[in-house]
């Protein structure tokens, strides 16, 4: 009896013991694939060996700790080098330009070269070499990144228009000299040049790509590549020399020039602050001053964390010292050396910008006392049509980089380093530049800059003009990067506001327009001026990053352009608030001084970086303004500054501050909240210069009014319009009731009148109140909403909106069968007049003309609206899916406008009958055209509904159907047709009379 137990026990054991066995297999199978013998074979080392001989015989014993060890793989591997190629007649490979031969783009043809090392087998080390396989991705781009691995263990080229690559597997031998280190591989390529070769016995290699399918290709295993690395890192050692060289000779088909590689140890290498010479021959005595910032310089700050920050971060070109426009020296930018193409073009310094990569930092020897830093980093200079991605990533080093090395000391509050211009391998040689950086503590309207740099030269040998860079501090960094910098660092200094009061007053005109306004309406504000948290919401609030349009030029074809204001400040707060983390000492700093504000009650401080795109507005892209804000208006009323380019030449300086244009003045509307459940927010941007018009500086007044500024939470809004458009609908249902039922008591009296009321108007009726009971859709309008807003149709009360249905439902329903009480009587005295004509009867009513000529008049119009639809589906201002919902969408709203247009049939009945009494009553036909006219107003005032968090700006596309315009054309044809039937029942009563 005790066996059974016994097998089910061991059952599941075996059981778990398999589970256990699938789980370990897969990551047994993840460990083996680490091997060496998975990645290289190593099949050629005593090839390597052979054509390496001459490097091999000096190679020194292997000094490999436990660390560098691991480093070396990581070390020894870069990314985005440079590489020229030999002069000669046999390039390395083809490539196929995708764009013209122009300026604006010639920077950015860049010839980049990466190694990465795959293995080192520390399992075979010699005492002084090592086996080593890597690959190397070499090739010419334009703008394009290249592939950052290998997908196999082979090698492959691709090309296309804008880029060609090339990749090449290696393996050879590790070794180190008394001076450097040294890699030495043979590998194997294909030649990019052999496609479509005939000689089939060369055995040529098929392959493809994801990207682009190859013709065969020629292998060649005879390309060799030295690599040459410093044993130190540091400012004047940091360069990779590199040189690939194909053995084969001159005359072979698969020959290359020789290809030399140029780069530079990275983050895995240790660097070495060993340039103190160099940097006292820079900064003894400290040259720099801290007059070049307004406002002060930190004086406690972790200076190497901000440092390692600004990493990867773009510079913006100020201007060289003494530059006019006119001299030589303004088309050259500091120490950096730029080809003769460059140095021809105008406005050089707007064409290229200055990033700042490989950066280190270590703070002061005493813990205790860190008074100093010691930075390093590479200054490149950089085009602004190139990647960024690419410029991020680049390490070649060359005459548009500057290697620099110095010492932040706090007594003095300044970074200032030593810069070496290009490879500068050979000491002081090729240093010559001094580099000064500069962190100020307040930002104000002409000083908006995080970091502010200049490098000039040190000795007059080989001198250069003075070049100013610095980072401008836009809102969005105060909130995500540089949030703990700003938070505890930075303020802001305002210095425009009285000017902005005189042009608030100047402004300032007491009608009954402003007097609504301060009323009724509610416009952005806080209750309290002094809670962080609601200034915080307010300024997100009063920023946008939206579209717009010119308003002269206010239509849906005119030239778009992108406006985007941002807020920096306001009232006592700088930048922004998050109150999900401590509101500590540090944070403390952002809330500024504002007794003016609170002065003047509701009037805020503000301050904003406002910039503007498009080719009419490059004088004007970018604006620093300052000024006042009227929460009781929604009016911000502001003063300007904007940078002047070099390219516009000699400026009068005495009209300038800070070499910034002020002279502007500015003003934002921002539309009513109270309004928000049925118009979308949108401003109103006013700018003018105060310049005299020969002003070289002076420019047109602007005026553009926004689009939609997407806001957060307009799900109380929301509902506010579900609500009252099912209410509106009742309203207008119950009032079409009373009109009928009025025709209905007016038709008791009016006998004789009833047979000349038109069975196609009551129809078309009928027809407009039963289709949405037929098909379940909207009553008299549609729900008007922005793409990716469907998800907001969940919200709300769903037991009320159940109640509405079902009410409208019964009301259409009760419409519906009042009008065929109309139809029944009106078939009733037709058949009654029949029997018994009257003696001055002219022509006996029948609808079957009316018919026809109404619904060829609407043939033509729908014919008229389908194409008005296509020509929008096409511009993008609608969106539709496929060809099929186009149709269903036109028929579905071109029945609305027949529903408009009931009183057609009616008005040609009375042309064709030559009707002589009065059919219908004021009441009904009128009042039913008021409620058309209150229906469509509604429709065309109301904006749609958009999700403010997937809300894709310009190009979302609405369900509005008719335009604005087109809605006034509608409604003006309604008022036409009920003017027309008063005028023919005012004819009638006239030939009754007579």
């Amino acid at each position: 009896m005790d066996i059974l137990p016994m097998a089910h026990h061991l059952m599941a054991l075996a059981f778990l013991m398999l589970l256990l066995g699938s789980f370990i297999s897969p990551f047994s199978d993840f460990e083996s694939s680490d091997e060496p013998s998975n990645i290289c074979n190593y099949e050629r080392l005593s090839e390597v060996k052979r054509e390496c001989n001459s490097f091999l015989s000096s190679a020194s014993k292997l000094k490999l700790d436990i660390e560098k060890a691991y480093r070396m793989s990581y070390a020894l591997s870069f990314r985005y080098g440079d590489w020229v190629q030999e002069a000669g007649t046999s390039p390395l490979m083809p490539f196929e330009d995708d764009m013209g031969k122009n300026f604006s783009d010639s920077g950015s043809l860049l010839k980049l070269v990466s190694f990465s090392i795959m293995d080192v087998d520390f399992s075979h080390m010699n005492k002084d070499e090592v086996r080593v396989c890597g690959y190397l991705s070499i090739g010419l781009t334009r703008n394009r990144t290249l592939s950052n691995h290998a997908d196999d263990w082979s090698p492959w080229f691709w090309k296309e228009p804008g880029i060609s690559e090339l990749i090449i597997p290696f393996e050879g031998l590790y070794i180190e000299t008394e001076g450097e280190r040294l890699m030495c591989f043979l590998g194997t390529s294909v030649s990019p040049f052999s496609e479509g070769f005939s000689d089939l016995l060369e055995l040529p290699m098929t392959y493809s790509s994801d990207f682009y399918s190859q013709s065969p290709l020629l292998q060649d295993d005879r390309v060799m590549l030295v690599l040459r690395y410093p044993q130190t890192f540091s400012l004047t050692s940091r360069v990779i020399h590199g040189e690939m060289r194909n053995l084969n000779q001159n005359s072979n088909p698969k020959y290359f020039d020789k290809v030399y590689i140029s780069s530079q140890l990275g983050y895995y290498s240790n660097y070495q602050f060993v340039s103190e010479k160099l940097i006292l021959e820079a900064c003894d005595p400290y040259p720099c001053h801290d007059g070049l910032i307004d406002g002060g310089i930190i004086k406690d700050l972790q200076f190497c964390k901000f440092f390692l920050g600004l990493s990867a971060e773009m510079f913006d070109i100020v201007g060289s010292s003494g530059c006019d426009g006119t001299e030589e020296h303004c088309y050259n930018l500091g120490p950096f050396v730029l080809g003769n193409e460059v140095k021809r073009t105008n406005g050089i310094q707007d064409k290229f910008r200055i990033m700042m990569n490989n950066p280190h930092c270590i703070p002061g020897d005493k813990l205790s006392k860190l008074s100093s830093a010691k930075a390093s980093a590479v200054f490149r200079v950089v085009s602004s049509q190139e990647n960024l991605f690419i410029a991020e990533h680049r390490s070649g080093l060359s005459g548009m980089t500057l290697s620099a090395e110095g010492t932040w000391n706090f007594s003095s509050r300044l970074l200032c380093m030593v810069g070496c211009v290009g490879l500068a391998e050979t000491g002081s040689d090729g240093c010559n530049s001094q580099i000064c950086l500069y962190f100020p503590i307040s930002l104000s309207i002409t000083q908006r800059s995080i970091f502010v740099g200049t490098i000039s030269s040190i000795n007059n040998t080989d001198s250069h003009n003075l070049l100013s860079f610095r980072k401008v501090l836009r809102p969005p960094d105060v909130l995500n990067k540089y949030y703990d910098y700003s938070s505890s660092c930075l303020s802001y200094k305002y210095s425009k506001i009285e000017s902005a009061n005189i042009l608030l007053k100047g402004n300032e005109n007491f009608n009954l327009v402003t007097f609504m306004k301060k009323s009724f309406l509610k416009y952005p504000r806080v209750e309290d001026t002094n809670n962080i948290t609601s200034l915080s919401q307010l300024s997100d609030e009063l920023s946008f990053d939206t579209f717009g349009l010119p308003i002269p030029l206010l239509n849906a074809y005119s030239p778009k352009v992108c406006v985007t204001m941002e807020i920096l400040s306001l009232g006592s707060l700088f930048g922004r608030h998050w109150s999900f983390r401590d509101f500590s000492r540090k944070e403390a700093s952002k809330i500024l001084t504002n007794s003016d504000s609170t002065k003047r009650g509701q009037l805020l401080n503000i301050s904003a970086h406002f910039t503007l795109s498009g080719e009419s507005y490059v004088h004007i892209s970018v604006l620093y303004l300052e000024g006042l804000y009227n929460p009781l208006l929604g009016e911000a009323f502001l003063i300007g500054c904007r940078d002047i380019p070099l390219s516009l030449g000699p400026m009068n300086i005495t009209s300038l501050e800070s070499r910034m244009d002020c002279l502007i003045e500015a003003k934002v509307e921002y539309s009513s909240k109270t309004t928000r459940w049925l118009i979308n927010p949108t401003a109103k941007i006013s700018i003018t210069s105060q310049r005299d018009v020969e002003d070289t500086l002076y420019f047109s007044p602007i005026s553009i009014q926004t689009f939609l500024i997407p806001y957060g939470d307009n799900l109380k809004e929301f509902i506010f319009r579900q609500n009252f458009e099912e209410s509106f609908r009742m309203l207008v249902l119950s009032a079409s009731i009373a009109c009928i039922l009025g025709q209905l008591f007016f038709m008791e009296k009016k006998v004789d009148a009833v047979p000349f009321i038109s069975l196609t108007m009551l129809g078309v009726q009928a027809l407009g109140y039963v289709l949405p009971l037929v098909t379940d859709g909207a009553i008299f309008f549609k729900w008007k909403k922005f793409q990716y807003s469907d998800n907001l149709l969940d919200s709300g009360n769903p037991m009320w909106l159940q109640v509405l249905d079902c009410t409208l439902k019964f009301l259409s329903l009760t419409a519906f069968v009042l009008t065929l009480q109309l139809c029944q009587k009106v078939t009733k005295a037709r058949l009654k007049l029949c029997t018994s004509p009257p003696i001055n009867l002219r022509q006996n009513p029948s609808d079957k003309l009316v018919f026809l000529s109404s619904w060829t008049v609407h043939i033509v119009g729908f014919v008229a609206v389908h194409f008005i639809h296509l020509k929008k589906t096409a511009d993008g201002i609608i969106s539709t899916h496929h060809k099929l919902s186009e149709w269903v969408t036109d028929i579905d709203e071109y029945m609305g406008l027949v529903q408009d247009f009931f009183l057609l049939p009616q008005i040609i009945s009375n042309v064709l009958w030559q009707t002589q009494v009065k059919p219908l009553r004021e009441l009904y036909y009128i009042g039913l055209t008021l409620l058309r006219l209150l229906v469509r107003a509604y429709d065309c005032i109301r904006d749609p509904v958009f999700n403010p968090y997937l809300h894709k700006g310009d190009n979302n596309r609405s369900s509005v159907f008719f335009s604005k315009s087109e809605g006034i054309i509608i409604m003006t044809i309604l008022v036409l047709l009920a003017v027309t039937v008063h005028v023919q029942q005012g004819n009638f009563n006239k030939s009754l009379v007579k």
